[in-house]
């Protein structure tokens, strides 16, 4: 199979919304129980992505939805069976011998807890419990590594910039090279 500015995936499930065992979420609009990793069949030789690796993708690759008359529909990336095609601007990451890999402009940054301070909490600039704009980067580019922004520099970054993704039990902010203002640490 051959592909142009697309890849072909393969996906086991396109919603993950079972924890332990439970439903966590019974709703196709919940964004965050869409599956984002699904495992390349075809992409373009120019491309860095081989037949085998896994892939993180945008969430709306796999997502289903209503028509008007409340029927239910595959995505508008659906092909086949479990396979769909993906824009190549719409893959983030991908995982090859056990070990993922930013795909430049994008990069992941874990969110750091904030310590608060009872007597100074102010429930207005909580942010979910996290430093607000401030991250340690997990899995950097060539573009930031060429900057001198490395794996495990605490950064901070633009406002808005961030999208939650659940790595591997991990929560990771992804976000572009060019929202990262600074390294503090």
């Amino acid at each position: 199979m051959v592909t142009v500015n697309y890849i072909i995936v393969e996906i086991d499930e396109v919603y993950s919304n079972i924890e332990d065992g439970l439903i966590v979420s019974d709703s196709i609009e919940n964004v965050s129980s869409i599956n984002r990793v699904a495992t390349v069949l075809a992409a373009p030789d120019f491309t860095v992505l081989k037949e085998g690796d896994k892939v993180l993708v945008h969430h709306n690759i796999f997502r289903e939805k209503y028509t008007p008359q409340s029927q239910k529909i595959k995505s508008d990336f659906f092909l086949e069976g479990s396979k769909y095609f993906v824009p190549l601007t719409e893959v983030f990451m991908y995982k090859r011998s056990d070990s993922w890999e930013a795909l430049a402009p994008y990069c992941f940054v874990e969110p750091i807890k904030e310590v608060q301070d009872a007597l100074n909490f102010d429930i207005r600039d909580n942010h979910k419990g996290y430093k607000r704009n401030t991250g340690k980067l997990v899995y950097g580019n060539p573009t930031l590594q060429e900057q001198g922004v490395n794996q495990g520099d605490v950064i901070t970054f633009s406002k808005d910039s961030e999208f939650e993704f659940n790595i591997e039990g991990s929560l990771l902010y992804k976000m572009c090279s060019k929202d990262i203002l600074a390294v503090l640490e």
